[in-house]
């Protein structure tokens, strides 16, 4: 992950070392912030150090910051996020219309077909769930995922169903800002290969995963227009490849996709 940080966050900063308005010190806390939510255990400010190439000072005065707010809990030389953090999420998710309308709509895809349904936005180089329908029958890892989940856009239904919507050569930038590797041997990650799979999603109008981020796990996505044209998310539905063929997943959910992001357009 340092590499893939490094290489994001160093030209920013660089960018902005002469400008008044930008508070580098006061970005320099939110991207330690950003390393502990990404990190499954506690970190010590060297391990911070490290992944963001600060100096340990530097590291340290963010998290005593962070520390003294109520965000980061302190055990001994570990850090970690505190649950305070999710008072931030559950704001955020209250404050979008577009998440609270779309909810009940998920849910009764879920009652129609028994199946795991999500709506996702694209942020730089990831989609982030922002609602997800209530399911208790699949079986399947997919089944962590929640809302504030986020994946790499170039291997999920929905964000290659909001990648298609980009021009071309902001496609290539999002590309080149993502880590493209395979996930299972049947993932698309070369970057000609990806742009040529934007182009057929964005012609036929939808998109299907078939086991390219998780062995066992289909997955289909439409994308939600506001009543602009403009896409703003996607919703998708995915289930497991012994439940349903890829043919069967088109014949079933497509109809049912579409039906309901006509919907949230007319809502929103």
């Amino acid at each position: 992950m340092q590499k893939k940080l490094l290489e994001e966050i160093s030209p920013i900063l660089e960018k902005h070392a002469d400008n008044s308005d930008f508070l580098s010190s006061f970005a320099r806390g939110l991207i330690i912030f950003e390393v502990l939510s990404t990190c499954k255990r506690a970190q010590t400010i060297s391990d911070i150090a490290k992944e963001t190439g600060f100096p340990r000072a530097t590291v340290r005065r963010g998290l005593f910051t962070l520390a003294e707010l109520g965000y980061v809990i302190q055990d001994d030389r570990y850090y970690e996020l505190s649950p305070k953090v999710l008072m931030i999420a559950h704001s955020y998710i209250n404050s979008q219309t577009l998440s609270s309308t779309a909810q009940p709509i998920l849910e009764n895809i879920t009652r129609e077909l028994n199946e795991t349904a999500t709506m996702a936005v694209l942020v730089q180089n990831e989609v982030i769930y922002i609602a997800r329908s209530s399911e208790i029958t699949q079986k399947i890892m997919s089944n962590t995922f929640t809302i504030g989940t986020h994946l790499p856009a170039y291997c999920s239904s929905m964000g290659r169903v909001l990648l298609s919507a980009e021009p071309e050569e902001r496609q290539r930038e999002i590309l080149a800002h993502s880590q493209l590797i395979p996930y299972t041997d049947k993932t698309i990650y070369e970057v000609e290969a990806l742009l040529k799979e934007f182009k057929k999603v964005k012609e036929q109008g939808y998109a299907i995963i078939d086991q390219e981020l998780e062995i066992g796990l289909c997955s289909i996505a439409v994308p939600v227009f506001d009543r602009g044209g403009k896409v703003i998310a996607s919703i998708s539905i995915s289930t497991h490849i012994l439940k349903k063929s890829i043919n069967d997943i088109k014949a079933h959910f497509l109809p049912e996709l579409l039906k309901s992001a006509a919907l949230l357009t007319s809502f929103i």
